[in-house]
C-alpha cells in the first residue's frame, strides 16, 4: 500500500526505541551486582506462565480490574500477529503470514476479533474507573487515560480499516466478522474514493499508534509493558525471609547498605522499570493504612525519578564521558541527597516488613530488602536511628536479648517444668530454641510453659540451650545492624554446632524464618519446624489428644513471619479446628492479604508516634467478626494484640497463643 512511507515510518521508529532502550538498558551496568536471577530456569518459566500470561495475582485479588487488565494483556498478546499483518500490508496488500491461511487462520481471525472486542470494552471500563469510581490506590495520571485511549484507538482502526476493505471488496481474512459487518451497515453507501481514503487513514493512524506507542513506552509508567514479564522471570528463588548477608570482612568496602542510587543492586532498578503504579501495594501496606509516610509505591517512583534525573551523568561516567569531579567515593555527586531530601527517615523506619506490598505486586517487585539496605547505611555509616534503639542495640550487645534482663535468667521459666539444656543432655532428639519472648516476657512465657507441657504429653524428646541461647538476630537485621545481627548468629551456630544439633523447633515465627532461612548463610543448617506444623503433625498421628471442650469463637490473625514469609496458614487453623467447643470465625482481612500487627521489622521496639497504631487497627479488624478470642502463633503478634486491647480498654476480647488454647483441651 505504501511501501515507502512504511519503510521510513519502520526505520526511524526502530532508531528512535533502540536509541531510547540503550539509555535505559545501560543503566543496569551502572548498578550493583544482584544474586543469581537465572537459577531454576524451570520454575520460573512456571511462575511466569502463572503470574504474568496466567494473571494470577490480578485475577484472584481484585477481580474487577484483574478481568480488565487480563483482557487487555491477552488481546495484546492475540493481536500481536495482526500487527505484524499491518506493516506486512504496507507492502503487499495481500499479504498474509504464512500459517494463518487455513483451518488455523481461520480460528486466529475469529479470535482477534473477539479480542478486539474484549479489548475496547476494557479500555471504555478503564476510563469509566478512572474518572467516575476513582480507586484510592490510583492515581489520576494523564499518561493512564492518554495510553488507554491509544488502545482503544488501534483497535477503532482496525474496525475502520477492515469494514473500508469489506465494502471495496477486498479479499478479507477468513473467520473475520466484524469488517464485513462494519463494511455493510455503515460503508455501504460510501464511494470508492471515500473508501480508500478511510482504509489508507485508519491503516496509518494504526501504524503510527503502534509506533508511538512502543517509542513512549521506555519513558513513562508503562515501561513495564516491556519489563514486567522478564522482572516476573527474574524473581526471587531463594527464601522470601532470607536478606541478603553483607560480607562484612571485606576490606574493600567502604561503605554499607545504600545511600546513593548506585549503590542498589540492577534488580531493584528493574523493579523500578517495571512498575505499573496500579497502587495494590500501597493499599494492602500497614504503614500507609495508618497514616504513616511510607508508601510504597511512591517510594518506588521517588527512586525510579531520582535514577532517571541522574541517568545522563551515570551513563557519561559509564562511556568515559563525565567532565565533572567525582566525589571520595567515585561517584557522580548527588544535588540532593537521596535520603534525607528525596526518601525521608520516617518513610524507611515505618516499614514493618510484613511483605504485604511484595505478595500484592503483580510483577513481583521487592521493597523490604531495599529498604533494610537503607536502614543499614543509616545505621552502619550514619549513625541516623530512632533513639530508643539505642538502648535495645546495648540490650542485645549485652544480655543478648532486646529487653536487657540478665542472660542468666533465660531458663528460668524452664526450672520448674523440669525441662533439660543440651548442657545436661545432649541425645535428645529436638532442640527447643525457646527465643528471647518466651524466655523474658511474662505473658509469652505462658506459651513456652504450654508448649513444653505439650510436647511432654506426646513423649517427645527435646531440650533447651538455656543460658547459651542468644537472640536469633531477627530484629537486629532487619532493623540495619547486620554487625550485631551476624554476630549473635555466629554465636549461636557455634554452640548449635558444639550439640550436634540436627532438628530445631521453635514457637515464634522470627527466630522460625531466622533459623530455617538464614542461617545457612552462615553455615547453620538444620531441619527447623514451628510450633503449629509440629503439633498439628502430632495430632495427625493420635500423640495428642483434644479432648476438653473449649467454649470460644475464635478468630486466629496470621502471623507474617509464619504466613506471608513461609506459607504456614493451615496448620494454626486445624489445631483449632479440632479443639471440641471452638467455632472459628475469619476476619476480612486474613491468611495472604492479613494486615500485620505492627511489630515485624524491627518496629516491636520502636515508639509509634505518628498517625494511627496499627495494632489497635488490626484489633478494629478482629471485632468485625464478634469473636471473644483473638487466636496468635506469635510472640510479637499475641503482645502487640494484648496491648492493642489494653491500650482501647476493649472488654470481652481476649488473646491466646494456638499453644495455649491447644494445652487447656489436652488432659
Amino acid at each position: 500500500m505504501f511501501p515507502i512511507t512504511i519503510s521510513m515510518i519502520i526505520l526511524l521508529a526502530l532508531i528512535t526505541f533502540a536509541y531510547s532502550m540503550y539509555h535505559r538498558g545501560i543503566l543496569l551496568f551502572v548498578a550493583k551486582g544482584s544474586d543469581n536471577r537465572f537459577d531454576q530456569i524451570g520454575k520460573r518459566i512456571k511462575i511466569v506462565s502463572q503470574f504474568a500470561f496466567g494473571q494470577k495475582r490480578l485475577l484472584f485479588r481484585d477481580t474487577k480490574s484483574g478481568v480488565m487488565h487480563a483482557m487487555i494483556f491477552w488481546g495484546f498478546l492475540v493481536i500481536s500477529l495482526r500487527t505484524v499483518t499491518f506493516f506486512g500490508l504496507g507492502f503487499d496488500d495481500n499479504f498474509v503470514l504464512p500459517f494463518l491461511h487455513g483451518g488455523f487462520g481461520h480460528i486466529y481471525n475469529f479470535t482477534l476479533n473477539i479480542f478486539l472486542i474484549l479489548v475496547s470494552v476494557a479500555c471504555l471500563y478503564g476510563l469509566y474507573r478512572r474518572f467516575v469510581l476513582k480507586p484510592k490506590r490510583l492515581n489520576l495520571s494523564l499518561e493512564g487515560a492518554v495510553i488507554l485511549c491509544v488502545i482503544f484507538s488501534l483497535c477503532l482502526s482496525d474496525f475502520l480499516f477492515e469494514g473500508a476493505r469489506a465494502a471495496l471488496d477486498k479479499p478479507l481474512e477468513s473467520g473475520a466478522f466484524i469488517g464485513p459487518w462494519i463494511g455493510s451497515t455503515f460503508f455501504a453507501n460510501l464511494s470508492p474514493t471515500t473508501l480508500h481514503w478511510i482504509e489508507g487513514a485508519s491503516f496509518i493512524a494504526h501504524v503510527l499508534l503502534i509506533v508511538g506507542f512502543l517509542n513512549f513506552l521506555p519513558y513513562g509508567k508503562h515501561f513495564h509493558v516491556i519489563t514486567a514479564i522478564p522482572n516476573v522471570f527474574l524473581f526471587k528463588t531463594k527464601p522470601y525471609g532470607q536478606l541478603s548477608k553483607m560480607n562484612l570482612e571485606d576490606e574493600s568496602l567502604t561503605t554499607f547498605g545504600a545511600d546513593r542510587i548506585e549503590q542498589f543492586s540492577w534488580k531493584n532498578y528493574f523493579d523500578w522499570f517495571s512498575c505499573t503504579e496500579c497502587g495494590r501495594c500501597t493499599a494492602q501496606c500497614p504503614a500507609t493504612n495508618s497514616d504513616k509516610p511510607l508508601n510504597p509505591k511512591e517510594l518506588t517512583v521517588h527512586l525510579r525519578d531520582f535514577l532517571y534525573n541522574k541517568s545522563e551523568d551515570l551513563i557519561a561516567q559509564k562511556e568515559g564521558k563525565y567532565t565533572g569531579q567525582l566525589d571520595e567515593a567515585g561517584l557522580v555527586p548527588d544535588s540532593k541527597k537521596l535520603l534525607g531530601d528525596t526518601i525521608s527517615h520516617d518513610i524507611i523506619w515505618a516499614c514493618t516488613s510484613c511483605r504485604a506490598c511484595e505478595e500484592a505486586c503483580p510483577v513481583f517487585i521487592e521493597y523490604v530488602q531495599e529498604i533494610i539496605d537503607m536502614r543499614r547505611n543509616l545505621v552502619l555509616m550514619q549513625g541516623a536511628f530512632p533513639q530508643e534503639l539505642q538502648t535495645v542495640f546495648q540490650n542485645m550487645e549485652r544480655n543478648s536479648n532486646p529487653w536487657g534482663i540478665s542472660f542468666n535468667d533465660r531458663a528460668n521459666w524452664a526450672k520448674e517444668e523440669g525441662i533439660p539444656t543440651l548442657a545436661e543432655n545432649a541425645e535428645v532428639e529436638y532442640l527447643y530454641f525457646v527465643g528471647c519472648a518466651g524466655s523474658f516476657d511474662e505473658k509469652n512465657k505462658q506459651v513456652a510453659k504450654s508448649f513444653a507441657k505439650l510436647l511432654k504429653k506426646a513423649g517427645v524428646s527435646f531440650g533447651i540451650l538455656g543460658v547459651e541461647e542468644k537472640c536469633n538476630g531477627d530484629s537486629a537485621r532487619r532493623i540495619g545492624n547486620e554487625y550485631l545481627a551476624q554476630m549473635m548468629i555466629q554465636e549461636n551456630v557455634a554452640t548449635l554446632e558444639k550439640y550436634k544439633v540436627k532438628k530445631i523447633i521453635t514457637a515464634c515465627p522470627h527466630c522460625f524464618n531466622t533459623l530455617k532461612n538464614e542461617y545457612p548463610q552462615f553455615n547453620g543448617h538444620y531441619e527447623v519446624i514451628n510450633h503449629t506444623d509440629f503439633l498439628n503433625e502430632l495430632m495427625q498421628k493420635g500423640h495428642l489428644k483434644a479432648t476438653k471442650r473449649v467454649e470460644q469463637t475464635i478468630t486466629y490473625h496470621d502471623s507474617c513471619y509464619l504466613g506471608r514469609y513461609n506459607d504456614v496458614y493451615d496448620s494454626p487453623r486445624q489445631i483449632l479446628k479440632n479443639i471440641p467447643g471452638v467455632q472459628i470465625v475469619e476476619m476480612e482481612n486474613s491468611k495472604d492479604i492479613g494486615r500485620c500487627c505492627g511489630a515485624g521489622g524491627g518496629r516491636m521496639w520502636m515508639e509509634e508516634t505518628i498517625g494511627k497504631r496499627v495494632n489497635q487497627m488490626r484489633l478494629e479488624d478482629a471485632k468485625q467478626t464478634s469473636a471473644g478470642m483473638v487466636a496468635t502463633a506469635c510472640p510479637f503478634c499475641k503482645t502487640m494484640i494484648a496491648d492493642a486491647i489494653n491500650e482501647t480498654k476493649t472488654e470481652n476480647v481476649q488473646t491466646l497463643d494456638v499453644v495455649e488454647l491447644l494445652d487447656q483441651s489436652v488432659e
